[in-house]
């Protein structure tokens, strides 16, 4: 018995005409779905997912949560900050001890753990453990935080009701600051403090910066809206957090002795990766024409 001869259907639905079709699709809208560009193209999904795959080397990827979409001029100003510092390391030996890197953050009575804290060795057929989304609370206290290549110099808790202004900010870096550093790195305040912070208003008061001038300190240049270039938000504040998540505190009281505690922890077990991850950070940002660094 012999089978009776047929067209049959095509082997390959990727031709030349075709994979120029769907990638001019795919031009019009990049996410547009397998199903989705097969009934434009009238195609086989299975041959649009090999199309995608194979002809065009395509990939889908999801977005990534950015602090702000940087224009040109703004990645040409971080790259060109970064290159500026990583020159200055490679001419200055002391440069990365005399940073001084500080910025304030909120600590609430609860905040809930990460996906990675929750989870949990389970055998392959058992289902993921769940998890209630919920909100962090009401009650919370700002801490001013600044610290160098040898620990953290201050752990300062606002009191409650009390605005962090232009002047406020100030009388800590006069009244808190100075002094900590005074005590307990005296030989940094002889060699000269290089201040790291960001550009938020009250960083950049006029007469905040005559004070520092007036002492022979250096605020160091700061690209805007650069977190990551940060090492109080890339480095000290979610080590801070990291096990304070998931603990619920009742009082002020009990946040800020939570935070005295891990502030002695990170001392033990050292800061300076937070003040040496910079030249990394600044090398990758070079590297990336100024797009964020992960």
């Amino acid at each position: 018995m012999e089978d009776n001869e047929r067209s049959g259907r095509p082997l390959e639905a990727s031709s030349p005409e075709v994979v120029q079709q769907v990638e001019m699709l795919l031009a019009e809208d990049r996410r547009q779905t397998c199903k989705e560009l097969a009934e434009r193209a009238d195609i086989s999904a299975g041959s649009i997912h090999t199309i995608l795959h194979r002809d065009l080397d395509k990939r889908k990827k999801f977005s990534k949560w950015v602090p702000r979409l940087l224009t040109e001029e703004q990645r040409n100003v971080r790259a060109t900050i970064s290159r500026s510092h990583l020159r200055r390391n490679r001419t200055d030996s002391s440069f990365l001890e005399r940073i001084v890197a500080g910025d304030e953050t909120w600590v609430y009575s609860w905040d809930p753990e990460t996906k990675a804290q929750s989870a949990e060795w389970r055998s392959p057929g058992s289902p993921r453990p769940q998890k209630a989304i919920r909100k962090q609370t009401s009650l919370k206290v700002m801490h001013i935080m600044f610290f160098d290549v040898h620990g953290v110099l201050l752990n300062w808790a606002v009191p409650p009701g009390t605005r962090v202004n232009g002047p406020y900010y100030q009388w800590v870096i006069r009244e808190k600051l100075r002094p900590a550093i005074r005590r307990k790195r005296r030989q940094l305040l002889e060699n000269g403090v290089i201040l790291l912070h960001d550009n938020a208003p009250v960083h950049v008061t006029r007469s905040l910066l005559d004070m520092l001038d007036a002492w022979d300190w250096e605020v160091l240049q700061h690209p805007p809206y650069s977190p990551d270039l940060s090492p109080c938000d890339f480095f000290l504040f979610p080590q801070l957090k990291k096990k304070l998540r998931g603990i619920r505190f009742d009082t002020a009281d009990e946040i800020e002795n939570a935070v005295k505690e891990q502030v002695r922890r990170l001392d033990t077990e050292g800061v300076r990766p937070g003040i040496e991850g910079l030249l990394h950070r600044w090398q990758k940002c070079c590297e990336l024409d100024g797009a964020y660094v992960e």
